[in-house]
């Protein structure tokens, strides 16, 4: 059995523990939230365990004190992530944080070491590499189908800020890790997608950004480079109409285009042709419960959601200083 705790009982909280309930040998043993009636209504959702009701509590120190949960999994605005998850490795608590992993380069440098110190395991929420579209892309990419790779090009539209009231806070980094903002909530699974489907962390980025009256920067456009070398562009729009998630890979003979749920291979001669793809083999959940309780790898360890937050830190800071900024 594994004893898993909730801390922030939102909407997100809502869709994985429906997830998580489905789950043979999973037992959630407490919520979390500093609202007791949010907290309240996910515990609501929990079937009684030997000991009754799922119990509330209104901070994950007291969740973590209380009922001592073989893992944490974390729920709450991205600015509370950091010290929630220090909490819980301190604790002995394996970690799922549904992305970011924080909004801060060190922070989740942190977050890195200590689990590995502590011999426990942290999952990132970067839910996307498991849709089947992106999987065979990045198969297809690294195993040369369409040649070597020459450029990338990766866009995400969407009306996220009016979506979501205008909730600033919640949508782009603190000013003091970026010397400006990023549309966060929105990008970051488009950036993560373009450094694991390619196989390649990036080095450098020049960016601009259109800045929101808000105060929210919801509007970017960024010039990558990759390891390897090779160019890619980089729009984020969070204030457009329809939505459009898609990546498009350049090859010497021929090119993909993947979207959340179709991809698309163009050989140099000839027409496109639509992929056939699989069902998908697992959610994110399952996959945290099954690193957690087997071997099974996790599908994004922290140490390589590390290197979304650091690009994402470097477009912010490129594109308040209008200066090329190169990553360590």
């Amino acid at each position: 059995m594994l004893r898993i705790g909730i801390a922030g009982c939102g909407l997100a909280a809502r869709t994985h523990l429906a997830r998580l309930l489905a789950i043979d040998g999973v037992r959630v043993v407490g919520c979390a939230d500093p609202d007791p009636a949010a907290a309240r209504a996910l515990a609501d959702l929990v079937p009684a365990g030997p000991d009754g009701p799922s119990p509330t509590f209104a901070d994950h120190k007291e969740l973590l004190g209380a009922v001592t949960p073989d893992a944490l999994a974390i729920f709450t605005p991205h600015r509370r992530h950091y010290r929630i998850a220090m909490d819980a490795l301190q604790a002995g608590c394996h970690v799922f944080i549904e992305r970011p992993l924080s909004i801060d380069v060190q922070e989740a440098a942190d977050v890195i070491g200590l689990a590995r110190g502590r011999k426990r395991k942290v999952g990132v929420g970067h839910q996307y590499r498991l849709r089947p579209s992106l999987v065979e892309a990045r198969r297809r990419v690294l195993d040369g189908a369409i040649g070597p790779l020459r450029l990338v090009q990766a866009t995400l539209a969407a009306p996220w800020l009016a979506a979501h009231g205008g909730a600033e806070d919640a949508w782009r980094f603190d000013a003091k890790a970026t010397g400006g903002g990023i549309l966060f909530d929105a990008g970051d699974h488009l950036v993560d997608a373009l450094l694991w489907t390619t196989g390649r962390s990036a080095v450098e980025v020049a960016a601009i950004q259109v800045r929101h009256d808000s105060g929210a920067d919801v509007v970017t456009a960024a010039a990558l480079r990759l390891a390897d070398g090779t160019p890619a562009t980089l729009g984020i729009s969070g204030v457009s109409p329809g939505t459009i998630f898609a990546l498009t890979y350049f090859g010497e003979r021929g090119r993909l285009r993947a979207t959340a749920d179709s991809l698309i291979e163009e050989p140099a001669a000839g027409p496109g042709v639509e992929v056939a793809l699989p069902a998908r083999a697992e959610d994110i959940d399952g996959n945290f419960v099954a690193a957690v309780t087997g071997d099974a790898p996790l599908c994004c360890p922290a140490d390589q959601a590390l290197e979304t937050v650091r690009l994402l830190e470097a477009i912010g800071r490129a594109g308040a200083s209008g200066q090329v900024v190169r990553l360590a």
